[in-house]
């Protein structure tokens, strides 16, 4: 039997024998792996979700702590502040002019409120500084609205307001409360209170009042609901409901939302506590002594983790037979596609390179389309090869047509400068030495490139006959590394920039233009910065094809040619950019590869 069974598995066949070793490697883990980590996270999520309830609710109580701390401190603004601090000492009846007085300390009172305790924290609605020897507002933060009637007849009996003036200088914090005294809607706040006390006579001159809105406060934490019926209270130090899931219930006694469950409020800072129903868990806030009250349904936090097993045990099961599926195949589709790679692959040695695989299935398939990327890419790269010497040779010939060859115009220039020396003519004379220079630099035809300092000697005669030309109109600097002037470089890189700046940039600017030449290396580069103090340009005329249009150009190499011909001998990560703000200059730099003497045409 045993025998049997052997010969049998051996006779099945490559692909049958694949299908039944795939079958077993996948079913065997799968159950084993599956239903200890279900079992798992059973016994786990259960005591997870009430971790992260606790700590959530640990975050909210620091979240108001760290955000009323900084009240407390503003709350001491009154003692601390010379000029409030003589407002509420005065008596202001017995003045002469009371009205005067009161309403240009209300206006400095004002100022000070907003300039220096509005900005110290987002998290204020209003301040209010009320003075008890004559029961008025000496100073709030906003002039728009403020109940008078309230104030005159109500405000002082507030039982908060007692609290504060009985603490004598002890921080308050008011639970929430209606905002009657500068709001027409008398919208929900909470406060911090304190009573501003004469440190020399004991007395006690008024209180300072620090409003928070109930919007305002809610946005110290994110409601986090672990189960549909999860919620949360915050609960103040009167029992009154601060906050809560349902607006409706803002400053509602929490007895009459929670009923019987209340007593769970009361205890220690930070506690967790459950009935038949319901987890508690409540925590403390040493600032203000509310409580963050998280109440979670017993029912639907185990019908949560049971909903989460039962998806993993589906998703277990769905994978399997995914995976079950997929080896059968892999298994039946490994020999054909195997072969077709194998004659292709015949058909490539023998030189054919417009062959394509297209094999899909498996990793033959990740091969044959690897291979397919490849032959793309030969092709690709021949062509690019050809495109970019048919370019070359294009921009070559327009570079070349550009230059003025004749020598004939060299040798006249010599012969009308040297009568120029015989008349005393100097400022011609200098004139047709700097242009011979010129015609002398582009007749030269041996090779696209010279030396930084040929380069640099072109650019100075150039400069010079633009400076005839302009009769002293800017002033040109050069800063050339010494260290590179024998470097190599292509011609007519800084000549067309050096035009773009003097014809453009200096074109009816009402001063004297400064055009700076800058060469160094850099990492291994050849840095040429171009940069002028002229009018500059708009961000749209940087992102055209050609910045500039120069109507007097001497050479129409331009911006564009400058850039192809870098990219066609450098390569990509060489070219030239730009920047430049409209009356504020423009600097063109031109980065390439350092080339020594000994090279040509290839970068260091």
């Amino acid at each position: 039997m045993k025998t049997s069974l052997k010969s049998k598995i051996q006779n099945l066949g490559l692909r049958n024998t694949l299908i039944l070793a795939f079958s077993c490697f996948i079913i065997i883990p799968f159950v084993t792996i599956g239903g200890t980590l279900s079992w798992l996270y059973m016994q786990s999520n259960r005591s997870m979700v009430l971790d992260a309830a606790v700590e959530n609710n640990k975050q909210i109580v620091k979240n108001i702590d760290a955000s009323f701390n900084p009240l407390l401190r503003l709350s001491m603004f009154p003692e601390h502040d010379p000029a409030i601090f003589q407002m509420m000492k005065k008596d202001y009846d017995a003045l002469p002019y009371p009205l005067y007085e009161r309403g240009e300390d209300f206006d400095t009172a004002g100022g000070i409120i907003r300039n220096s305790m509005m900005l110290y924290t987002d998290l204020l609605d209003s301040v209010a500084i009320y003075q008890s020897k004559n029961r008025i507002i000496v100073g709030r933060s906003n002039n728009e609205y403020m109940n008078h009637r309230y104030l005159e007849t109500e405000f002082y009996r507030e039982p908060f307001v007692q609290k504060i003036l009985q603490k004598r200088g002890l921080v308050v914090p008011v639970g929430v409360h209606p905002e009657r005294l500068m709001s027409t809607n008398s919208s929900p706040v909470v406060s911090i209170g304190r009573a501003v006390v004469d440190p020399y006579t004991k007395d006690i001159l008024g209180l300072i009042l620090l409003n928070v809105g109930i919007d305002k406060l809610k946005t110290l934490w994110s409601d986090i609901h672990f189960t549909d019926s999860t919620r949360f209270y915050l609960i103040d130090e009167n029992q009154n409901i601060v906050y809560s899931n349902n607006p409706s219930e803002y400053g509602l006694p929490a007895a009459g939302a929670l009923g019987q469950d209340i007593d769970f409020v009361h205890g220690e800072e930070q506690q967790t506590r459950e009935n038949d129903m319901n987890y508690f868990i409540m925590s403390t806030s040493l600032v203000t002594g509310w409580k963050a009250l998280t109440i979670i349904p017993k029912n639907e936090l185990f019908g949560f983790v049971n909903t989460i097993v039962r998806t993993i045990l589906i998703a277990l099961l769905l994978l399997l037979g995914l995976s079950i599926i997929a080896s059968v195949y892999i298994a039946l589709g490994i020999t054909k596609p195997l072969f077709i790679l194998n004659g292709k692959m015949k058909q490539i040695a023998q030189g054919n390179m417009d062959v394509k695989i297209d094999i899909q299935q498996g990793d033959v398939g990740k091969i044959s389309v690897t291979v397919d990327h490849m032959l793309s890419e030969i092709r690709r790269l021949i062509q690019r090869i050809y495109n970019e010497e048919q370019a070359k040779r294009k921009v070559e010939m327009l570079a070349l047509q550009s230059q003025i060859r004749p020598h004939f115009i060299y040798n006249t220039l010599n012969v009308i400068k040297w009568m120029a020396k015989m008349q005393g003519a100097k400022g011609i004379e200098d004139a047709l030495t700097a242009f011979s220079s010129v015609i002398r630099f582009t007749a030269k035809t041996e090779s696209d490139f010279v030396t930084v300092n040929e380069e640099v000697e072109f650019i100075r005669s150039y400069t010079k006959i633009l400076d005839f030309r302009y009769m002293n109109k800017f002033e040109v600097i050069f800063e050339i590394d010494p260290a590179v002037m024998e470097y190599r470089t292509l011609k007519f890189l800084l000549q067309p920039l050096v035009e773009n700046a003097v014809f453009h940039g200096f074109d009816g600017i009402p001063y004297k233009g400064l055009l700076s030449i800058r060469i160094r290396e850099e990492a291994g580069n050849l840095v040429m910065e171009v940069a002028d103090n002229g009018k500059g340009m708009a961000p749209a005329q940087l992102e055209s094809p050609e910045p500039r249009g120069t109507a007097d150009q001497m050479n129409s190499i331009g911006i564009r040619n400058i850039r192809e011909r870098i990219r066609l001998h450098y390569g990509e990560g060489y070219g030239l950019s730009m920047t430049s703000e409209n009356n504020n200059g423009t600097t063109a730099t031109i980065v390439v590869p350092v080339m020594k003497q000994e090279e040509e045409g290839e970068p260091e």
